[in-house]
């Protein structure tokens, strides 16, 4: 039998009493003098059963006063600096000047409620110093009550969870025993001083990992990795792993201020893993590791700064799964060298971390106090501890925090180069202004009271050539300011206005103003006469006297197209700025020139008619035969294009050809057709002739593939290639040099529609071509018309005088047939003497 450990005769005085029957606590007790003006805190840690356990109780109800008991079951207590099992650990804390309130609360499922009601039982204030708790767990998890303690006073709670004794798990209040509930004591005092910490073994080593998949407390993947090939990866270089490995290396997880260590409970065969805490998608997580003498360092270095308060008590309440690895008394011994110790083993430990309540595994809590106001002479734990394992552990903490830093430091300046290439991204880099990728952005949320207005500097290719870019760059410059400026004066002060950049030269504007469209197209046409009369001269070039500018703007405003996207709206805008250059006017409305659906559908309709031709082979050529003026002579074939749809149908050019005219479309069927014609008319006889538009004549790719086919022509004079002369055709240099090269591989060169209304004499004369077709439209009624006929007669005199041969197309009866012959034609076309038929 162990005598009782009295502590220091201060205010506040310890007796612990270690028994193994009722009878050595009654020997213990009996001629001790309590005192009825104190208050008494009895903790009973038992590894006996609860009948024995409930006799000792009993028996301190009815020896103290003033007293409040409180117990939990477990396997081994602290014992003035030792581990001692197999009896029962009574420690009675006698206050002078704190008094005590208990409660035990039972489980109701509902821990929150749980919580509250334990809180209000306890009485607590602003002179509560500490709150010690016993409680047992449910079905193995942690029953988590004591987050109703964070609300309101922030009372430590300090004590544990009971642990499976002798005969099951359960918690003691006063003499009864408790299977499923909690019980507490709380100190209320103006003069008690409380301490507490905790320490834990486990120390996080590494880089965080994310949880990329979970279920529950079962943890499937990490970094999208399986949660079992991440830790045979780290701690086996990809070798197995058995579960008793894993659980020397737990995940360390913080959320918030709240650290918690994760325990491996099972490997499953898909990978996965189970551990002692649920877990969210997205939690950050690092390996952590343990080893008892950074544990022992640790503690050694806290003891010594608790034992500078001088405590008369301290109170520790340690994890029994430090028992695995913490050898004898090693860590509970050092906080006895300075003031009376005792405690238990618990299966989880309660503390406040000065942030919030929680519930730890794996670790030392105590709880330190003192009623006395003086200090007496300082005691301080013996300096036995000799290790390097603390300070290699703090050299890779803060080798890993210094790694932390500078990623952090990387990942912020990566963050600050992210946000100055957005915005260098989304603004023009010669004006300042946000660009077309901005203005999308805005134009996808675009109010319907808001219009926009494209505008775009005619002549500024020719002020870059003129006077270089340095000058170009600060007129755009220039212009953004002024156009600003100009035009909220012309629409109103009102206009919530935005200016973008969205090309070189080109600008748009987005405001809101309750205006017509017509308003806005008289305010800016007012705008442009000034601007256009203005003197852009930039500061500081004296080669530059005076600069005057063009514009042209497009406007699209909301309410005209309420359905349009926002890409929608700027093409819009862009076509309508594009129809005023094509008029000669300022500005164009999008509402004014607006398609019909149906006509858009229409449109769509040959447009996919083509293409699928073009994928299926359908494009076929008819030829229409070309006569000598005797009208029966054959000279020569017009090569024509046209589709056959699926159903046999035939779909004439003038059908398709005016809507694709522009696309790409074009471009691939007229080397279709190049291709396939020349192929067919190879090694045949007999003259021919194909039809080359400006866009054909003005592309590189088509050029050379007409001109490989030629050359493999048995005869290249066979060949007559028919160009029109129209206003589509911007560079007559570039045409001339096309027909000339032609002309000299043998190729005739034919100019098509002569006197169609777009005529160019001069450059009809450069190209010197071998013949001239008369257009349909001067030949159709010579037979009725009699000017029409003077006209077409003075044509072909024009054209004998250019040496040209002549041909007189839309020869649709004898009469005209005749008028022909008569006016000296060289040669005849039209459907009275033969029709278009199918060549291949």
């Amino acid at each position: 039998m162990r005598p009782f450990d009295v502590g220091v005769d201060t205010d506040m005085q310890t007796f612990s009493f270690w028994v193994e029957d009722l009878t050595q606590l009654q020997a213990m007790t009996a001629d001790y003098r309590w005192d009825a003006h104190n208050t008494y805190l009895v903790q009973i840690f038992s590894t006996q059963t609860a009948s024995i356990t409930q006799g000792y109780a009993r028996h301190l109800l009815a020896h103290l006063p003033n007293v409040d008991i409180i117990g939990h079951s477990t396997q081994h207590t602290i014992y003035g600096g030792e581990i001692l099992t197999g009896g029962c650990l009574v420690v009675i804390a006698e206050f002078c000047h704190t008094t005590l309130t208990s409660a035990v609360v039972a489980y109701s499922g509902s821990a929150d409620l749980d919580g509250y009601d334990l809180c209000q039982a306890l009485q607590l204030t602003p002179t509560s110093r500490a709150v010690i708790s016993f409680s047992v767990q449910v079905e193995r998890q942690d029953y988590p009550l004591y987050g109703a303690f964070n609300d309101g006073i922030a009372t430590p709670v300090c004590g544990g969870l009971a642990q499976s004794g002798a005969d099951g798990c359960w918690v003691l209040h006063q003499d009864q025993l408790y299977t499923q509930a909690a019980v507490a004591v709380a100190l209320h005092s103006e003069q008690l001083k409380v301490w507490t910490s905790a320490y834990s073994e486990w120390n996080p080593v590494g880089m965080y990992h994310a949880v990329t998949a979970a279920e529950g407390q079962r943890l499937i993947s990490l970094g999208n990795k399986p949660a079992y090939e991440v830790y045979k990866r780290y701690l086996a270089d990809g070798h197995e792993l058995s579960a008793s490995h894993l659980l020397n290396f737990p995940l360390y997880r913080e959320r918030g201020k709240h650290k918690e260590v994760c325990a491996v409970r099972e490997i499953h065969h898909d990978g996965s893993i189970s551990f002692d805490k649920t877990w969210s998608i997205g939690d950050q997580v690092r390996f952590c590791y343990n080893h008892p003498s950074l544990t022992l360092e640790q503690l050694k270095h806290g003891v010594v700064e608790l034992a500078l308060h001088q405590p008369e008590t301290v109170f520790i309440y340690n994890c029994a799964s430090r028992l695995d690895f913490i050898d004898g008394c090693q860590e509970v011994a050092p906080f006895h060298q300075i003031t009376t110790s005792h405690g238990s083993y618990c299966m989880g430990e309660l503390y406040h971390d000065g942030l919030q309540q929680e519930i730890l595994h794996h670790s030392l809590t105590y709880l330190a106090m003192r009623e006395s106001d003086e200090v007496t002479e300082l005691k301080l734990p013996a300096d036995d501890v000799d290790s390097t394992i603390s300070p290699l552990f703090c050299l890779i903490r803060n080798a890993i925090a210094d790694l932390d830093q500078v990623q952090s430091h990387m990942e912020y300046q990566l963050e600050r180069q992210t946000l100055k290439l957005q915005e260098s991204y989304r603004r023009d880099s010669r004006t300042g202004l946000q660009n077309r990728i901005a203005l999308k952005e805005y134009l996808s949320a675009i109010r319907d009271d808001e219009h926009l207005l494209t505008l775009k500097l005619l002549n500024f290719s020719h002020i870059n050539e003129k006077y270089g870019y340095q000058v170009g760059d600060e007129l755009l410059r220039m212009l953004s300011v002024s156009f600003l400026t100009r035009l909220r004066r012309r629409l109103g002060k009102q206009a919530d206005m935005q200016l973008y950049s969205i090309g070189v030269g080109e600008w748009a504007f987005v405001f809101r103003a309750e205006i017509c469209g017509e308003t806005i197209k008289q305010q800016f046409t007012r705008f442009a006469d000034v601007i256009e009369q203005t003197n852009f001269e930039p500061s500081g070039l004296e080669q530059v006297d005076y600069l005057s500018i063009s514009l042209c703007g497009g406007l699209a405003s909301r309410r005209d197209f309420p359905q349009a996207s926002g890409d929608e709206l700027l093409l819009k805008a862009i076509e309508a700025r594009r129809a005023g250059v094509r008029s000669n006017t300022h500005i164009c409305n999008a509402k004014d020139i607006q398609v019909s659906d149906e006509r858009r559908k229409e449109q769509l309709a040959w447009l996919s008619c083509v293409s699928r031709a073009i994928l299926q082979q359908n494009i076929v050529t008819y030829a229409q035969p070309l006569f000598h003026a005797d009208g029966t002579t054959p000279y020569s074939q017009e090569c024509l294009v046209r589709i056959v749809e699926n159903d046999g149908r035939i779909i004439l050019p003038g059908q398709f050809l005016p809507i694709i005219a522009d696309t790409h479309l074009y471009t691939r069927l007229s080397r279709h057709m190049i291709q396939s014609t020349l192929n067919y008319m190879r090694e045949r006889s007999g003259m021919f002739s194909i039809n080359l538009s400006p866009q054909d004549l003005m592309s590189d790719k088509t050029m050379l593939l007409l001109e490989t086919a030629i050359r493999q022509l048995n005869d290249p004079s066979r060949i007559g290639l028919e160009v029109l002369e129209s206003e589509q055709i911007k560079d007559y240099g570039r045409m001339i040099e096309v027909c000339s090269h032609f002309r000299q591989l043998g190729a005739r060169i034919i100019v098509d529609d002569f006197g169609s209304g777009y005529s160019n004499i001069d450059e009809i004369i450069k190209l010197e071509p071998d013949i001239i077709k008369l257009d349909g439209s001067l030949i159709r009624n010579i037979d009725q018309d009699s000017k029409q006929r003077k006209i077409a007669s003075q044509l072909v005199r024009l054209c004998q005088v250019l040496e040209a041969k002549t041909v007189a197309e839309f020869v649709h009866n004898q009469q005209v047939c005749e008028i022909a012959q008569d006016m000296g034609v060289d040669y005849l076309q039209g459907y009275y003497l033969g029709q278009p038929s199918r060549l291949f």
